[in-house]
């Protein structure tokens, strides 16, 4: 299993899936755990990554040397408690260089506001490696562990103990694939307060849940039912679920993490990524649509809830994701009959014609009639509502 899996990771290096050699290195990292590959083994793959932007190359920030730190960024945060045992010193000798690139890439992006999806918060276009490291850092000062997900290869360990170690070729990275190949995390946005006790567990979290929308990017009602079901890889007590006789409001997510507004958040990240989103559009409405079907009630509200968090922040939301969420709403309220709180878009009523709110409203209204027609979006408004169609 073991030399099969280096072999796809080699074929994803090839064809430059990204997101696919950082799932398969996350794989490696926890083998060592298991003992099937050792701890230098494992080194010598991230210096791999790392080699493009240490020593006199530290200073150059490319889209490629990005996405090459931030591989090796979720490869130590998986790995590092096994490590540990060679000696603070290995990991802090490859912390050092991701820290050195961090930096300077901050300082290249301080004034980027071309990835910024809301413009009412500070810059986050050069931030997400920045962000990523902090989390590592949180998880060092923590001893490396990482209580958020099961690890049930500890249920084995008598028969890994006696289990054959493998020692891997060294990897190849690719040299010719164009800039806009390369992957980085997307920035998560927060539409709903979260308890700052818990950023490590949310991040792991929303990273497998973002996971799991990239690589079952091909089928999304596959996607959809794995998503619902990521929760269950959990230890006890990391995240709460809510059931069909809670309302978004009757749950407290200051308290503690809500796996389903974590689901809402990576989809509405992805949705509204900048300066394009990884995948079209239809597929984050088709999933959100397949999501609701899946929980109708609990989806439903939580879908809701978050659109609306979106929507009073439409002032200060790039121009570009705004037209991408009128977009996405559009289609998925079509999808549920038209039905949809419509009170709530009363007060826009009031408000001056070039106003964002008043103009997304009229923007989706208008969607709306095309892809109905217009007597029977006017029955489905409230009277006081009418005049914001277009």
């Amino acid at each position: 299993v073991i030399t099969l899996m280096h072999g796809v990771l080699c074929k994803s290096l090839i064809k430059g899936d990204w997101c696919s050699v950082k799932v398969i290195m996350r794989f490696f990292a926890l083998q060592v755990a298991t003992k099937t590959i050792s701890a230098s083994t494992l080194l010598s793959m991230v210096d791999t990554f790392l080699k493009p932007v240490a020593g006199q190359t530290a200073g150059v920030v490319t889209a490629q040397n990005s996405c090459f730190v931030y591989i090796a960024m979720t490869t130590l945060l998986w790995a590092g408690q096994a490590l540990k045992e060679l000696g603070s010193g290995e990991l802090e000798a490859r912390l050092s260089v991701i820290e050195q690139y961090v930096d300077v890439h901050g300082k290249v992006n301080a004034d980027n506001t071309l990835t910024t999806v809301l413009h009412d918060a500070p810059t986050k276009g050069a931030d997400v490696l920045a962000y990523m490291l902090s989390i590592m850092r949180a998880v060092a000062d923590d001893g490396w562990a990482i209580d958020a997900v099961c690890a049930p290869y500890t249920m084995f360990a008598s028969e890994f103990a006696q289990a054959t170690q493998h020692e891997l070729p060294a990897l190849e990275l690719p040299v010719d694939l164009p800039a806009s190949s390369y992957y980085t995390l997307p920035e998560f946005l927060q539409l709903v307060p979260h308890p700052s006790e818990y950023t490590v567990r949310r991040f792991i979290m929303m990273d497998f849940i973002a996971d799991t929308v990239i690589q079952l990017e091909g089928n999304r009602k596959d996607c959809a039912k794995y998503l619902m079901q990521i929760h269950g890889l959990c230890n006890e007590d990391v995240c709460s679920v809510m059931t069909t006789a809670q309302h978004p409001e009757d749950v407290d997510p200051e308290t503690s993490l809500v796996f389903e507004y974590m689901v809402a958040e990576v989809l509405f990240s992805f949705l509204t990524q900048l300066p394009e989103s990884q995948f079209r559009e239809m597929y984050y409405t088709s999933l959100a649509i397949e999501l609701r079907k899946a929980e109708p009630q609990i989806l439903a509200n939580v879908l809701e809830t978050a659109v609306d968090n979106i929507v009073a922040r439409i002032p200060s939301m790039d121009v570009e994701c705004s037209n991408r969420l009128s977009n996405w709403l559009a289609v998925y309220i079509s999808n549920f009959g038209y039905q949809w709180d419509w009170a709530k878009w009363e007060s826009a009523v009031s408000e001056q014609d070039d106003t964002p709110r008043r103009r997304f409203m009229q923007e989706t209204l208008l969607k709306l009639v095309r892809l109905s027609y217009l007597d029977r979006i006017k029955l489905q408004l409230p009277e006081s509502c009418v005049e914001l169609v277009p």
